[in-house]
């Protein structure tokens, strides 16, 4: 190998390496964890201060409507989604996310900020740029 090539291969390990020690925090004691497509789902809601309707979310993600239900009814009861109707339309319901679904968000932003400044800590301001 060339040292080119060797470089690649020591920044593609420790890229491995570095992706194997950042876990996205757990949830609080007594809070069950997101499943990735609830996850994926509530992302996009929060995308939409507006709020969306199943039909625009199911268009979104490339899930069915059906799905989307069964999926929203869950994130529902887990108080992180709100059904509410729409002022224009009352043939439409739009899903927004509540208070604890932001606040989850912060405290989930803040968890992964701090366990990614660890992991840099021991390089310097110059460095980092």
């Amino acid at each position: 190998m060339t040292d080119r090539e060797d470089l690649v291969q020591t920044l593609v390990d420790r890229m491995m390496s570095l992706r194997r020690l950042v876990r996205h925090p757990s949830p609080p004691p007594g809070e069950p964890p997101l499943s990735p497509p609830q996850a994926n789902i509530l992302f996009n809601i929060a995308q939409h201060p507006r709020g969306l309707s199943v039909k625009e979310l199911a268009e979104f993600t490339g899930v069915t409507p059906g799905a989307i239900t069964q999926f929203v009814d869950t994130l529902v009861q887990k108080g992180l989604v709100a059904r509410e109707g729409d002022p224009d339309d009352r043939r439409i319901v739009r899903l927004k996310v509540t208070k604890l679904a932001i606040d989850q968000f912060e405290r989930f932003r803040k968890e992964h900020l701090a366990s990614f400044s660890k992991l840099f800590e021991v390089l310097s301001d110059d460095e980092m740029k």
